[in-house]
């Protein structure tokens, strides 16, 4: 009987430390996904700047260099072009944002649809002045993730390491 209480209390243990992790894990996805977002923007910049390429083929670009074809922003702005013909690529990408990773904040959102609200409507020199305006904001954004980061991933360990043995020692 003691050894199933044990065995309880450790599984409880590393089940809460297992949940402070992956909290405190968010915090390095975001700022993680905020930088590859930034890296795909100065691909799109260099893209737009030196080639001729549609959208469509910079972002599946985009996709196999900075994502390797993970699920990405990017992707899934060409699959919903792929679904519907008739949707504009600003709409696609403005719909992919809204689905993306549950790691971006509503903030981080609205600044990547801004690019996507100018996406192909304006000319080489409006699009990359665009892309350069969001860049901006993503760098604070992404100073802000560093902070919450720094921040919160200590935190969020200890807690849950804390959380289970108490948890354990009031069970015991």
């Amino acid at each position: 009987m003691v050894y199933i209480k044990v065995f309880l209390i450790v599984s409880i243990i590393f089940i809460c430390f297992i949940l402070g992790n992956k909290k405190a894990n968010s915090f390095k996805e975001r700022e993680m996904e905020l930088k590859n977002i930034k890296d795909a923007f100065q691909i799109f910049i260099n893209k737009i700047e030196y080639t001729y390429s549609p959208i469509s083929e910079i972002f599946e670009e985009i996709s196999k260099i900075v994502y390797q074809d993970k699920s990405n922003i990017f992707q899934d702005t060409i699959n919903l072009l792929k679904e519907n013909r008739q949707k504009s690529i600003s709409n696609c990408f403005h719909e992919a944002v809204e689905k993306s990773t549950n790691f971006f904040h509503e903030d981080d959102k609205e600044i990547i649809k801004m690019l996507g609200r100018e996406l192909g409507k304006t000319n080489k020199e409006g699009q990359i002045s665009e892309i350069q305006v969001i860049n901006n904001f993503l760098e604070t954004q992404i100073g802000r993730a560093e902070e919450e980061k720094v921040k919160n991933v200590k935190l969020y360990k200890t807690l849950g390491t804390l959380i289970g043995c108490g948890i354990g020692i009031i069970l015991f």
